[in-house]
Formats: structure tokens, C-alpha cells, sequence
């Protein structure tokens, strides 16, 4: 048996060497307590490996010289314990560190002396790498002894780090020293995102007292921004790790768990140590996590560039300048402000002020509506001047136009796009009726307020991007130099503003495709500018009753003489169809359609010379044709089909009475429609003198044959629908009219004789 002072002796030898600072806490036992204690003791085995390990530790800082580090690759050297006025103050180093791969421009690695603002130029890191935090830890407080981590790419071999914790520090291969003691030491590591990392522990005793985590550096405050990969001693044997996603080649292990490939407990007790075994060590994990962020001094920064604090300051001081109320978005670190003002920081490149808050907005918008994603960002969020990046158009160095229709915007516009109030004149971010939805802008949000400061608009163009809520009253009347708005096919609620009459400049405005309600206001009739007023399709119905537009058209409407289009179709509007559309001199498209018009349609409309397209089709109206009709000479389309009514009880005779002979000066007309009322006498032979006439419906009437033969002069004729009318079965559908080169679809009763109908 040996003798009960062994313990000690072992005790006091190590004590004598290693400075007091470095001894573990449980040297601090009384030697009367410790000469009790005998071979049989299970102590005596804890605590020759202890003294043994403590030992390894004094090996290895008395390896080198002062100023010299320990090399891996250095020859076995005699060791002995020296006396203790001889042994140098404690400074036990890293067996190794690289790290590969790092930054070329300013400096060979990420700095170890920062300032406030560690993140100079992404911490030194190259292009496409972001800076991260290795922490080592020690739950004991007396370093890893000969335990050591490396961390490498898994399909190269580019090694990011190789070292340990020592009793006092981790320094690098140039000996530049982080932040580190006995229970903790951080590095800093420039990591790519889209690589896989392999992270090994090998070496060592008292591996369950040992731990590391890497973890991802926030911006501005140093501050750790979540957990990348985290291991301990106990479970080493190697896990793997990436900053993004994983694949069946990476699948992320480092998690803080054993892995299966454990290496077994290697035991350093001398030869002389007890044969019994040892009573085993604690195997719960005690991990030691920050708890609060690295002290300024101890962030990095490429002293060769004027990156710090200061520049932190001064950039952040020209966004909050530019926009107070930005503080709190820059501070989260998620949020598209935050990711726009991290990209700016490392690509400012000493720009102007004005140039580097415009920069801000537009990489903000980009990381607010997912532009990664975008089917064309040529350009975007890259060192190339802003006013080159696709989409972007500038004059005199703001940004003046931002035309990204269908092109896969999908989130919402940050509220600082406002700060473009001074410059932007054209807003295009909508999508066609018809867009693909793999191509379709979705921007779903309420209408922004913000729009209403950008008061140099004059085109806006928001058409169909899904948004929801009322039209702020301040878009109407802060956009007083806006032309052209385009708000049509969304889902926006509400009612008309009587602010609307401050668009004194607008001259194209879609409302149309919403869930608007109430009356067309008269402050409409305001709008002397206006040349296209498109409020249609706006009628819903569901439980709560019928929306859309009601009531009837205010004459107002009437003032605005240089109005070329009015849809109105699709509504809920009532009453008789305004006269005062008549002075509408200029109008080129007018379309009621689907509505509830009622009673005789007035001559006036006859003097709209200028008229195109006249489409009063599906309303509850009963009137005859009037004469005057045939004035409107530049007509192309006339459309009074589906007005006869006969439903739930009500009862209207839709368009009835004789077909007025003046339609044969409609010369200029291609569409007839008028099937689906109640007019009677017999088909006038003066449609055969529209020959430009395309397609002639005048089905579902009382009409009387016989059928024209002078019809067969449309020779453009396609479409001829004469059935359900009272022609007579004597009459037949004339040869040259089925001669016609262009018919393709002619109809008449059946008791008609016909060799060109289909159908009856």
C-alpha cells in the first residue's frame, strides 16, 4: 500500500509549480485533510489525474520560451519540475490555430483587438463570408489540457481552426490573443454559408468538463445572434454543420449531443497509481453559455480602414437622420432595414450622404419583398451604381422612376420608401389581369399611408398586387401633381373620399375590381383633368347584402369635358341614365353595363360624336331605340342586349319598338347586339349598308321577316343570330347571305329554311 501522504505529496509538488492562480479550487483542501485520505479512497484516483493533468498543463507552457509558441509538430523535450522562483508567469497558449481562407484585402485574418463596431468591413471576411464567434469552454476553470478542437471543411481541406483553451488565453498563429481565460476563450471565424463543416475534439482527459459553441455575431453591438453549431468533449468523435439548410451530404450533428464514435476515457495516472478503478468522473455536461455580449474591447475591426466605431456612428447617424423613425427596425436584426443597412456598412465605398440613405431605401425595398427570388435583380444589392440596377431609372442621381411589374415581388414595401418624396415621379409595381401567377407581384398589405409622400408622383401603378383596407384620405390630397393612378383589381374597401377632388392634376383613375360601396360622389364632376374613370365591377354581394356603387350617377359627372372613358359597369347603380353624359364631347368608351338602369335612354347621348363603344347591355331598362343614335358616327360597338326583364315578380320590356333605319349610318360599326329585348317589326334592310359590320345579334326578339338579301353586302360578316323571333317559315335565309366568305356562325329558326345555320 502507499503511503497516505502520497496524495500530498502529489498535491503539493503541482501547487509549487503552477502559480496559484492556476491551481484548481479543490488544491485549496487542508493537508491535514488530504493525509487522510488512503489508497482506497476513490478520491486518491480523482485526484492523481487531476495533479497529473495539471502537470500536462505546466509541460506545455514550459515547452517554449517566452514569446514562442507551442508548435504541434515540436519534438518530444525532457520535462522536469522546475524549482518555483524558476517557472515563468502563467501564459499557457494554443497548441495550434489556423485559419485558412481568410480575408486578402485588408488582413490575413479576422482582427482580435476590436473597437464598438467589431464588424469592419464583415470583420475582415471576404466576399460571400460572414463573421462568427468561436467560444471554448471550461467548466472547471483550468483549460483543456491537451484536449483539442479542429474544425474543418468537410470536402476540402481547408482547415478554419485548429487550438485549445489554455489556463489563460486562445491566440492565433501570429500570437494575437482573444479574449480567453481558464473557463472561456472566443475566437472569431469567417465562415462560408454554403459549406460543410466537420468539428472534432481528439486528445485530452477530463473531457466532460470541456465545451465549444460557435455563434453568429450581430451587427453593430457584437452581440451573439444565435447558435450555429455547439459540442463537448464528452460526445467528441466528430459531427458536421452548415450555416444554411443541410442536404443528405451535411446533415447538421453538432448539435450538443453525443455522437456514437466515442473514444474511451483515456486513464494518466502514473505507473504507480492504485490498480482498482477509478470511481468514474461526473458525466453531465457542464457548458458554460455567454450571458451577456463581448466587451467592446474584445471585438474586431480592420484597423487598416476607417471602419470603426466611429463609421458605425456616422452611417447610422445619416439613415436615422434621413429617418427617425427607422431606429427600431435597424436594431432587429431580421428585418429587411436591418439586412439592407448590414449590406450597406460593408459596401459604402465613401459615398454621399444623399447616395447612401438612397441605396439604404432601395436594399430595404429589395430584402422587404423577397428579392432574392425576384425573376430579374440585375444589379440589385451589388457595388454597381444604383441607378444601373434593373427596373431603376435616375435624373441627376435620384432615383426618379422604379418600373418592376410582374417580376415576383412578393412581402410588403417598407414605410421608408417614403424618402424618395423629393424624386420619384413613376411607381410601376402591378400586374396584368391575366399575369401568370408564377410571375404575379403580391404585395398584401393595406394601402401604405407612406404613398402620400411621395408628392412628386405622377404615375402610380398598383394594380392587382392584392391589397386590402380604405385609400388614406392623404394619398388624395398630398398627390395633388399625380396623372395616373392604377389601384384597380385589388380588395380595398370602403368609400369614396370627398378628398378626391384635390387630384387636381389626375387624368387616368382606376378604382375598379374592389370591394368599393356607396355613391359615386359628385366631387367626382371635380376632376376637370380627367380623362379615364374606371369604377367597375366593384358590386358584391354576399350575407350582408349587396356593395358595390349605388344610387345613382350625380350630373356633375357631366362637367368633366375632357373625359374620353367611363366604365361604370358591374355596380349597383340605379335610376335613369344621366342626360348630361351627353356633354361628354369628348368621351370615347362609355360602359353601364350590369347594373339597374331603368326607363328611356335619352337622345342626348346621340350628340357624342367622338364615341366608339356604347355598352348599356344587362339593365332593367324599357325604352325605345332613339334616332338620334344613328348620329353617333364614329361608333363601333353598340351593345343594349339583355334588357328585357321578367324576374322575381318585376317586369321591365327592355328595348322595345321598331329598329330605327338611322343604324345605316353607323358606318363605322363592327358589333351590333340587341338580342334579349322586346323589339318587333321587320329587320331593316339598312344594316346591309354597315359594311364594316362583323357581328349582328339580334336574337330573342319579336322581330319579322323577311331576312334582308341586302345583308350579303357585310362582307366581313362572322356572326348572323336571327332565332327565337316570329320570321315567318316562308321566309328563308337568302343564298348570297350564305355565300358571305367570313360567316362563320348563322342561326334562325328551325321551321326556316337555311343551308349555311347551325343549329336552331
Amino acid at each position: 500500500m502507499a503511503p497516505p501522504k502520497r496524495a500530498a505529496m502529489l498535491a503539493y509538488a503541482t501547487a509549487v509549480a503552477l502559480p496559484s492562480a492556476h491551481a484548481r479550487t479543490w488544491w485549496g483542501i487542508e493537508i491535514p485533510a488530504i493525509d487522510g485520505i488512503h489508497d482506497s479512497d476513490p478520491l486518491l484516483s480523482v485526484s492523481s489525474q487531476l495533479a497529473m493533468e495539471d502537470m500536462s498543463f505546466l509541460y506545455g507552457s514550459l515547452a517554449a520560451t517566452d514569446g514562442i509558441k507551442s508548435s504541434p509538430n515540436a519534438k518530444p523535450v525532457t520535462f522536469s519540475i522546475p524549482a518555483p522562483s524558476s517557472h515563468p508567469t502563467a501564459s499557457i497558449q494554443l497548441v495550434s490555430s489556423t485559419v485558412t481562407n481568410a480575408p486578402t484585402a485588408q488582413s490575413d485574418v479576422p482582427t482580435w483587438s476590436p473597437s464598438s463596431l467589431y464588424q469592419a468591413n464583415n470583420g475582415s471576411c471576404p466576399s460571400g463570408e460572414t463573421l462568427h464567434r468561436l467560444f471554448l469552454f471550461d467548466s472547471y476553470g483550468d483549460g483543456w489540457g491537451t484536449a483539442q478542437l479542429s474544425i474543418n471543411e468537410s470536402e476540402s481541406t481547408n482547415t478554419v481552426f485548429a487550438g485549445s483553451l489554455d489556463g489563460t488565453s486562445v491566440v492565433t498563429s501570429d500570437n494575437s490573443a482573444a479574449k480567453a481565460g481558464g473557463r472561456e476563450g472566443a475566437v472569431y471565424l469567417c465562415l462560408k454559408p454554403d459549406v460543410c463543416y466537420t468539428a472534432e475534439v481528439t486528445g485530452g482527459i477530463f473531457l466532460e468538463e470541456i465545451s465549444w459553441e460557435i455563434q453568429k455575431v450581430e451587427l453593430r453591438t457584437g452581440r451573439d445572434a444565435g447558435v450555429i453549431a455547439k459540442g463537448f468533449g464528452g460526445g467528441f468523435g466528430g459531427c458536421q454543420f452548415r450555416l444554411e439548410g443541410e442536404d443528405d451530404r451535411c446533415v447538421t450533428t453538432c448539435d450538443g449531443t453525443a455522437t456514437e464514435n466515442v473514444v474511451a476515457f483515456q486513464s494518466m495516472s502514473p505507473s504507480g497509481s492504485p490498480t482498482s478503478s477509478p470511481t468514474p468522473l461526473p458525466t453531465s455536461k457542464r457548458t458554460k453559455r455567454p450571458t451577456t455580449a463581448m466587451p467592446t474591447e474584445y471585438l474586431p475591426q480592420d484597423k487598416d480602414r476607417e471602419f470603426g466605431a466611429d463609421q458605425y456612428k456616422r452611417l447610422e447617424g445619416i439613415i436615422l437622420s434621413a429617418s427617425p423613425n427607422s431606429k427600431g427596425a435597424l436594431s432587429d436584426q431580421k428585418s429587411p432595414q436591418h439586412l439592407a443597412f448590414e449590406w450597406l456598412y460593408n459596401d459604402e465605398n465613401g459615398l454621399s450622404n444623399s447616395r447612401l440613405v438612397q441605396r439604404w431605401v432601395l436594399a430595404s425595398f429589395y430584402f422587404g419583398l423577397n428579392g432574392d427570388d425576384w425573376l430579374n435583380k440585375q444589379g440589385w444589392v451589388d457595388s454597381k451604381n444604383e441607378c444601373t440596377w434593373f427596373g431603376v431609372s435616375c435624373l441627376d442621381g435620384a432615383v426618379s422612376k422604379l418600373e418592376l411589374d410582374e417580376n415576383r415581388l412578393v412581402g410588403e414595401i417598407v414605410p421608408e420608401f417614403a424618402l424618395f418624396g423629393d424624386s420619384l415621379n413613376q411607381l410601376s409595381l402591378g400586374n396584368q389581369y391575366d399575369t401568370p401567377s408564377d410571375k404575379r407581384n403580391q404585395i398584401v398589405m393595406p394601402v401604405p399611408s407612406f404613398l402620400s409622400e411621395l408628392t412628386y408622383l405622377s404615375f402610380l401603378n398598383l394594380e392587382g398586387i392584392g391589397l386590402t383596407s380604405t385609400i388614406p384620405e392623404e394619398i388624395y390630397s398630398s398627390l395633388t401633381r399625380l396623372e395616373s393612378l392604377y389601384l384597380n383589381e385589388n380588395d380595398i374597401t370602403g368609400t369614396l373620399s370627398p378628398a378626391i377632388a384635390d387630384l387636381k392634376s389626375i387624368e387616368v383613375l382606376w378604382l375598379g375590381g374592389n370591394s368599393l360601396r356607396g355613391s359615386i360622389i359628385s366631387e367626382i364632376g371635380q376632376l376637370s383633368t380627367l380623362r379615364d374613370l374606371s369604377l367597375e365591377s366593384n358590386f358584391r354581394e354576399d350575407t350582408a347584402g349587396k356593395r358595390g356603387f349605388i344610387m345613382t350617377v350625380p350630373s356633375e359627372i357631366g362637367q368633366l369635358s375632357n373625359l374620353e372613358v367611363l366604365d361604370i359597369s358591374d355596380n349597383a347603380l340605379s335610376g335613369t341614365v344621366p342626360v348630361q353624359l351627353g356633354d361628354l364631347i369628348s368621351l370615347r368608351h362609355l360602359d353601364l353595363s350590369n347594373n339597374f338602369f331603368e326607363n328611356q335612354l335619352s337622345p342626348a347621348l346621340g350628340k357624342l360624336q367622338m364615341l366608339e363603344v356604347l355598352d348599356i347591355s344587362y339593365n332593367w331598362l324599357s325604352s325605345t331605340i332613339p334616332s338620334e343614335y344613328g348620329d353617333m358616327i364614329s361608333l363601333t360597338s353598340l351593345s343594349l342586349d339583355y334588357n328585357y326583364n321578367d324576374e322575381s315578380g318585376y317586369f321591365t320590356w327592355g328595348m322595345h319598338g321598331k329598329l330605327p333605319t338611322e343604324l345605316g349610318k353607323l358606318k363605322n360599326l363592327q358589333h351590333l347586339h340587341l338580342n334579349d329585348n322586346y323589339l318587333s317589326g321587320t329587320l331593316i334592310s339598312e344594316i346591309g349598308q354597315l359594311f364594316l359590320l362583323e357581328t349582328l345579334h339580334l336574337q330573342n326578339n319579336f322581330l319579322l321577316g323577311p331576312i334582308p338579301n341586302e345583308y350579303s353586302k357585310c362582307v366581313l360578316l362572322e356572326e348572323l343570330l336571327l332565332e327565337e323571333n316570329n320570321i315567318d317559315a316562308s321566309f328563308g335565309m337568302p343564298e348570297d347571305v350564305c355565300r358571305l366568305p367570313e360567316l362563320g356562325l348563322a342561326r334562325v329558326d328551325c321551321d326556316v329554311s337555311c343551308t349555311c345555320c347551325y343549329g336552331c
